[in-house]
């Protein structure tokens, strides 16, 4: 016959519960010298060192707008002579000695001035200094004829008498390589030009 089941003291019960947790393992307590390169967990040192400062001012480069674009018609008064430099660029397509359309409003505009004017007005057609010697001396002659010829056009019987005349890349305004002999391109384009002088006006 077996002993009859007696229910255990409370104080015993604890003491077996108590007993019981100290058996469970305790994870080790991470090593800091472990994690101290772990890249998903950078210091503080680290993460000041990877911000780099900016400074608005010396990060902004300014910009000149009158250095940086190129004057497209110029007139210069020297006593009673006006002398009206248009470029070539404007007037002509590239290589070509026929005015493009957008052209004739800027011919129109000289011409008005040209009515009446006295003495004979010289238009002169100018090349940059690229190709043969002879090419840009006859596309500087054939521009300036256009020129002339549209002028005449525009006016009719009230045009003056015109001269034209090209003189290649023999009168250069703009130094087209520099001291390294580089191109320039910006300088090329302004002795691409013609040139027309008048009396008055």
């Amino acid at each position: 016959m077996s002993a009859p089941a007696f229910p255990l003291p409370r104080t015993a019960v604890l003491a077996a519960s108590v007993a019981a947790l100290l058996l469970v393992p305790v994870p080790a307590a991470a090593d800091p010298a472990a994690t101290a390169g772990d890249p998903e967990s950078p210091s503080a040192d680290s993460l000041a060192a990877s911000v780099t400062s900016i400074d608005p001012d010396a990060a902004v480069t300014g910009i000149d707008p009158a250095g940086s674009v190129e004057e497209l018609e110029q007139e210069e008064i020297t006593g009673s002579s006006t002398t009206v430099t248009i470029s070539a660029d404007v007037l002509f397509a590239f290589d070509e000695a026929e005015l493009t359309d957008a052209a004739q409003s800027t011919v129109a505009e000289l011409a008005g001035r040209l009515e009446g004017v006295s003495g004979t007005v010289q238009v002169v057609g100018h090349s940059d200094g690229i190709g043969e010697e002879s090419y840009n001396q006859d596309l500087s002659e054939r521009r300036a004829e256009a020129v002339k010829e549209a002028i005449e056009e525009e006016l009719g019987s009230g045009a003056p008498e015109i001269e034209a005349e090209g003189r290649g890349s023999d009168e250069p305004i703009a130094e087209e390589t520099d001291s390294e002999g580089a191109d320039i391109p910006s300088a090329r384009a302004q002795n691409r030009r013609v040139e027309i002088t008048f009396e008055g006006g």
